[in-house]
């Protein structure tokens, strides 16, 4: 059974100026006006860490910001554990819908940075007092301080860290904060190897220990293959296949989505890490 569920969705981003809300997309009628997404998009999808896997630039943004209630469709609808999402519409203005939205699902975007006024050893600890799911959750600070290194940092604000550590406190924060489900867009792509596979290994023993359903991108192809229930595969043209990794992750299937041979486009993702990097304007590395 599906938990969150697409039902002929149509998304579009405005491709001119217009005047008004530019935070709410509507249908619009002239084509040249729009970028369009997805149309009359309909797919379920399950429980479980689910990765979204398919070309840059192909629409796994967007997906998890609709699928987060962050976004809404021009038109269909999504449901999130059966609730729409437009239910959620105000939560920008009305502090009780935000909190009620992310009790629900929270995200985790990509060169998320902000600053704070305590650190990070207070901010985990606070974080942690304030979540609704802290119940059998006792040890839970001391593992993602062990897992993801942060103990060097606890006495630091997040803006003076590196974009590795941030990365991996923002991690913390999310998992501490404890939404029933959780979206990350590329939330390791800063990094190192032998951290990503640590940070994964944990998320993915974390969703079943909690029972918390988490979908992320990630463009480190065997990661994903490794550390996921099921997949979203996407394809040009605005096409997602869902089904089980196992199923979905097969040299045929990739090759057809991402267009090019199975040996290029671990080159490419390989090379695709390190312009994240370096557009994030910090080092990966402590």
């Amino acid at each position: 059974m599906a938990l969150i569920e697409f039902n002929e969705v149509s998304f579009f981003y405005p491709t001119i100026d217009s005047e008004g809300d530019k935070e709410s997309i509507h249908a619009i009628e002239v084509p040249e006006t729009v970028t369009q997404v997805f149309q009359n998009l309909t797919v379920g999808v399950p429980e479980g860490v689910v990765s979204l896997v398919g070309q840059n630039g192909i629409g796994k943004t967007t997906f998890l910001l609709l699928a987060g209630a962050r976004l809404f469709p021009a038109s269909g609808s999504v449901t999130i554990g059966g609730r729409d999402s437009r239910d959620f519409h105000m939560a920008m203005t009305d502090p009780e819908v935000e909190s009620e939205r992310n009790s629900l699902i929270s995200f985790v975007y990509q060169n998320m940075e902000f600053e704070t006024d305590e650190s990070i050893g207070t901010l985990m600890e606070t974080i942690f007092g304030a979540s609704s799911r802290n119940e059998g959750r006792i040890g839970l600070i001391d593992d993602l301080r062990r897992v993801l290194e942060l103990d060097s940092v606890l006495n630091k604000k997040l803006q003076s860290l590196s974009k590795g550590q941030m990365q991996r406190a923002i991690l913390a924060f999310s998992l501490l904060y404890g939404s029933r489900i959780i979206m990350m867009d590329e939330p390791v792509f800063a990094l190192e190897e032998q951290q990503k596979e640590r940070a994964f290994e944990y998320i993915f023993a974390y969703a079943r220990k909690y029972n918390t359903s988490i979908y992320y991108s990630a463009h480190n192809l065997e990661l994903t293959q490794k550390y996921s229930d099921h997949m979203l595969l996407f394809h040009k043209g605005g096409q997602i296949e869902a089904g089980s990794t196992s199923e979905l992750f097969v040299r045929d299937r990739l090759e057809q989505a991402y267009q090019v041979p199975m040996d290029a486009l671990y080159r490419r993702d390989s090379l695709y890490r390190e312009v994240l990097v370096k557009l994030s304007g910090k080092s990966q590395h402590d």
